[in-house]
C-alpha cells in the first residue's frame, strides 16, 4: 500500500469515527436492507472499453437519518468486478477474447439525500478488499490466477439515485470508480501480449451498478424520520 493508499485509508476509518456518534444518537431510528443486483463493469488502462463483465452484487446497508432528508449509513457488499474484451473488438479489431474476473468485498459508507417523495440521490466512498483476480488471456489455459497484478485494497467514490418502485423496495444506479490505480505492477509488463493499447498508467476499477434494495429489520425509511416533538400550547 503506497502513501496516498494510506492516506485514503485513514480518511474512511475518520470518517466512520466522525459519524459514528451521529449514528447513536440517531440508533433508534435505523433501517436495515438486503441489496441483490448486477455490475456492469470494465479496467479503466488494461486496453479494452465498454461495460460488458457482468457480475453479481449482493449484501446488506443499514441507514440511519439525521434529518428529515438526509439519512446516512454503511454497506457490506460481496461484488463481482472485471472487464471483457467485446464481441465487436475481438471478431473485428483482432482482439484476444480476454476477460478479467475480480472479487471484491465492498464497504460503501453512503449519504441518501430525499430529492423528492420516492427518489433519492445518493454519494459516497468505498472501500474494497480484494478477494481474488483471475486472467483468461483468450488461449486454451482458461482462467490463471492473477493476484499478484491487483492492490488488495481499492478506494472509490459513487454516485447514483435511488426510486422507490414499491412500499420499501428501492431501485438503484450507482456509478462508482477507484480513485487510485489498482495495478500492483508495471502497467507495460501486464499489458505486454495482450492488448497493449495506449493507456492511462493504471488500472481503475469502473463500475455501472444496478440493485434493487428491500427492507429487512428496523424502521422502514419513511417511518424512521426524525420528527419534532409537538410543543405544548400555552397555559391561559
Amino acid at each position: 500500500m503506497n502513501r496516498y493508499q494510506r492516506f485514503l485509508h485513514r480518511l474512511f476509518i475518520a470518517v466512520i469515527i466522525f459519524i459514528i456518534p451521529e449514528m447513536k444518537i440517531q440508533s433508534q431510528n435505523f433501517s436495515g436492507r438486503l441489496i441483490l443486483g448486477i455490475n456492469g463493469s470494465q479496467i479503466d488502462g488494461d486496453g479494452m472499453s465498454g461495460y460488458y463483465k457482468p457480475g453479481l452484487v449482493s449484501g446488506l446497508g443499514v441507514r440511519f437519518p439525521i434529518s428529515e432528508k438526509i439519512s446516512i449509513g454503511p454497506e457490506i457488499m460481496y461484488s463481482m468486478k472485471g472487464s471483457k474484451a467485446s464481441f465487436e473488438q475481438v471478431t473485428e479489431l483482432g482482439f484476444p477474447r480476454i476477460i478479467y474476473r475480480l472479487n471484491y468485498i465492498d464497504l460503501p459508507f453512503v449519504a441518501d439525500y430525499r430529492i423528492s417523495g420516492g427518489i433519492l440521490a445518493e454519494a459516497g466512498l468505498s472501500y474494497g478488499r480484494l478477494l481474488n483476480a483471475k486472467l483468461d488471456n483468450g488461449t486454451n489455459f482458461g482462467f490463471v490466477d492473477r493476484n499478484e497484478w491487483f492492490n488488495k485494497s481499492d478506494f472509490q467514490v459513487l454516485f447514483g439515485l435511488k426510486y422507490e418502485i414499491f412500499d420499501n423496495i428501492w431501485l438503484s444506479g450507482r456509478f462508482m470508480y477507484s480513485v487510485v490505480s489498482t495495478n500492483a505492477m508495471g502497467l507495460q509488463e501486464v499489458n505486454f501480449g495482450l492488448v497493449g493499447l495506449p493507456s492511462r498508467g493504471g488500472f481503475f476499477n469502473n463500475l455501472l451498478q444496478f440493485t434493487l434494495s428491500a427492507h429487512l429489520f428496523g424502521s422502514p425509511p419513511e417511518k424512521g424520520v426524525p420528527k419534532k416533538e409537538p410543543q405544548p400550547l400555552p397555559k391561559m
